[in-house]
């Protein structure tokens, strides 16, 4: 039976499992064996055909043609690729759905993200930079001194500092952060005198002069005037031009402007 099985399901290019359960359900409904069944399938003749008595009934071979078991196959067969394709093509609208949560989450991340850096970003230029900048143009602002008053004698002092180009070195322009603020006069102000802020300078070669005069030893009248004379007197290694060539009034006058750096005069 298995081999008539095996002929009939490689006929109706049909599984064998398939062609013998239809083949159980035709002989149960027609009251013959399932060999007769599978036979008249097979092209062989069917036994209900040889017991019908009147020859013009219906024979088997013509129920067997109203009622093709390869129809019924055939539909199983659809059924079974019908359920296939319609579990493959939610399956692959259940894959499209995660993907498409998958981006929003990460465009929603990259999102924020950037938000984050743009905030910070922000928020450390305002409070690094604008702020404190603007705390320090306030602070040297107020730190201003608006009316500068000087002797005769420190006046004169500064036309000798600016005529022996002492500002080409020395520097007494000191910078607009808070902490410089007290370190002296801030001389660049338009009520300053023309000589006193000429005298400013913009290159630190040397020390800084605009505490001068609060500092040791250079708020010593006599080691200023030992040092301007003959500098290698104080220390051999210190490449400062010698003013000896100057007289003792226009040295004295020099020492005294030097000495008035640094004081305080509101």
């Amino acid at each position: 039976m298995s081999d008539l099985v095996n002929k009939v399901a490689e006929l109706l290019n049909a599984p064998v499992d398939l062609v013998q359960r239809s083949a159980e359900a035709r002989a149960q409904a027609s009251g013959v064996s399932v060999d007769d069944v599978l036979n008249s399938w097979a092209g062989g003749e069917s036994v209900a055909a040889s017991e019908a008595p009147p020859p013009k009934e219906e024979t088997p071979v013509e129920e067997v043609k109203e009622e093709d078991p390869v129809e019924e196959v055939i539909e199983e067969v659809v059924e079974d690729t019908s359920e296939t394709a319609i579990e493959e093509s939610t399956n692959h609208e259940v894959v499209e759905e995660i993907v498409e949560e998958v981006i929003e989450l990460k465009e929603e991340s990259s999102l924020a993200f950037i938000t984050g850096v743009l905030l910070i970003g922000i928020f450390t230029f305002v409070f690094a930079f604008v702020i404190p900048k603007n705390q320090s143009i306030s602070a040297v602002e107020n730190s201003l001194n608006n009316s500068i008053n000087v002797s005769s004698e420190v006046l004169r002092g500064a036309e000798i500092y600016g005529e022996l180009n002492c500002q080409s070195c020395h520097t007494q322009n000191v910078r607009t952060l808070i902490p410089d603020t007290q370190n002296g006069k801030v001389l660049k102000n338009k009520y300053a005198s023309e000589a006193l802020i000429r005298n400013v300078g913009s290159i630190r070669l040397g020390p800084d002069l605009s505490t001068n005069g609060t500092r040791e030893p250079t708020n010593n009248a006599q080691w200023l005037k030992r040092y301007l004379t003959d500098s290698s007197s104080v220390n051999r290694d210190i490449p400062h031009p010698k003013y000896e060539f100057l007289d003792d009034s226009d040295l004295e006058y020099l020492v005294t402007y030097l000495l008035s750096l640094g004081e305080i005069n509101e």
